[in-house]
């Protein structure tokens, strides 16, 4: 009875805590038991890849080469994976407990910054959580949430040390994590990296700049290890290189990627971040109030916070692409700048004394949003691992491919890859594999070595269909035309 008085004390005193980590955490089990594994689309597939290729070195000793994106994630997966056994569960996981660190000090950060802070779980947990896209990036192989965690704990430690004059070493900590994360994130953080670093010369608390400066570099060592030989591989990202003003107005991009064609240009999209239901469903809602109650943001919290977001906003629209996943870096901060237009809609009566109905049918509708947006990618890693096993029987030959072969290769099958984007092929032999889909590409890529190479088989090969596979994919032999 004792120990049951005591749990109970200490579930209720915790109960936040609990609900922000065990909500994703059991959405990823109960979709594990439904098949879905987080793997999802190449960039998961490389980040498994480079997580393996960590874990080997760790072993034998072999350097994992080159990548093309930040190591933290991988690095600590790979760390992870000697506890759980499974490399895949790892990098879930981190995902999952990032959204779960994210809330609790996003929750914490309102509470340091607002004096009316009655509603900051209420808040976060609703919207931030269970924020559909937000949710969906927690429960895939990605780096997206990790490195938004690392942003919030950066904005968490700078107002702390802003309001009480404590070390900013933690600050620059976090933003280096959030860095060498995803290299864009530190868009978000410079403001307050430059601000901290004028606070550190008018306090002249040099010792915080050189702590900070020695913890910056231990987080820097897996990159130095494993990228000795790319240190610059960042500034040879192509689409940084392709930043231009232009794309600002521009909903249609040619790119190594293809021909991609948007509903809106750029600057519009990046908007998307404060109105989009996959966001937010009130944030339509919520962007009125702020406008409407501009004196709500002059503080200085405020204003920093909206520098940050649109400094992003504007980088982001320069690059010829739009990506929700890209933008979802910088959804926890719009929710440190909308929580005072919260606080106003909260002060309507009836709002407030139904705050719990509203809070279940608010939840409920964030829900059915995440599940419209969470079908395709669940859908997307069952094709995947479908496709997976129907190819088992035809392993050891050589297989000619375009975007379903990185999930192959990721989940162990055995083949010589050809992947089709990779240069125009004239030396197909007989019997030789090709996996594709003859008509899902022909907008995007015409003219592109996908589709170069697709034409030239058709037309100089009899292309015998093996397996038909689900969405419309074929698995064909390579036969010499009589």
């Amino acid at each position: 009875m004792i120990f049951y008085m005591k749990l109970k004390r200490i579930i209720h005193s915790n109960k936040e805590f609990l609900y922000f980590f065990g909500t994703p955490l059991l959405f990823i089990l109960v979709l594990r038991i439904l098949g879905f594994d987080g793997l999802y689309g190449q960039d998961s597939y490389e980040y498994l890849r480079y997580t393996e290729s960590i874990r080997g070195y760790f072993i034998n000793g072999t350097l994992p080469g080159t990548f093309y994106w930040p190591v933290l994630y991988p690095f600590l997966a790979s760390l992870l994976s000697f506890v759980f056994g499974d490399t895949i569960f790892a990098l879930q996981f981190i995902s999952s407990i990032s959204l779960s660190i994210s809330a609790i000090y996003l929750t914490k950060t309102i509470q340091l910054l607002y004096p009316n802070h009655r509603f900051s779980f209420y808040y976060i947990m609703i919207l931030g959580v269970f924020s559909p896209f937000l949710f969906k990036m927690s429960l895939v192989v990605m780096s997206d949430v990790m490195a938004a965690m690392f942003i919030v704990l950066s904005f968490y430690c700078f107002f702390k040390a802003y309001i009480n004059g404590t070390n900013l070493a933690l600050f620059f900590l976090f933003a280096t994590c959030a860095f060498m994360t995803r290299y864009a994130s530190l868009f978000i953080t410079l403001p307050i990296i430059l601000y901290s670093i004028y606070l550190t010369f008018k306090r002249k608390t040099f010792k915080d700049l050189l702590i900070a400066s020695i913890l910056s570099f231990i987080v820097c060592i897996p990159f130095i290890t494993f990228q000795r030989d790319n240190l610059l591989g960042a500034s040879s990202n192509y689409f940084l290189n392709s930043w231009s003003f232009l794309n600002y107005f521009s909903a249609n991009h040619t790119t190594s990627d293809g021909l991609r064609s948007y509903n809106f240009p750029n600057l519009i999209h990046s908007f998307y971040i404060f109105v989009h239901p996959g966001f937010v469903f009130i944030g339509l809602l919520l962007g009125l109030i702020s406008i409407k109650k501009r004196k709500l943001f002059f503080s200085f919290p405020q204003k920093i916070i909206f520098i940050s977001i649109a400094l992003y906003l504007l980088f982001l629209s320069g690059i010829p692409f739009q990506n929700i996943r890209v933008l979802g870096l910088l959804f926890p901060i719009v929710l440190l700048l909308f929580y005072p237009s919260f606080l106003e809609l909260m002060n309507f009566k009836i709002l407030k004394n139904n705050a719990i109905i509203l809070g279940v049918f608010s939840v409920l509708i964030q829900l059915s949003l995440w599940g419209i947006t969470f079908k395709h990618t669940y859908n997307r890693t069952l094709f995947e691992k479908k496709v997976t096993t129907a190819l088992i029987p035809y392993q050891g030959k050589n297989l000619y491919s375009f975007d379903v072969d990185s999930a192959i290769q990721g989940r162990g099958l055995n083949f010589e890859y050809k992947n089709l984007i990779k240069k125009i092929y004239n030396d197909f032999r007989q019997n030789d594999l090709v996996l594709f889909h003859p008509t899902k590409f022909s907008k995007q890529w015409t003219g592109k070595k996908p589709i170069i190479n697709w034409d030239y088989l058709k037309t100089n090969y009899h292309l015998e269909i093996l397996e038909e596979l689900p969405n419309g994919w074929k698995l064909y032999q390579i036969q010499l035309k009589q």
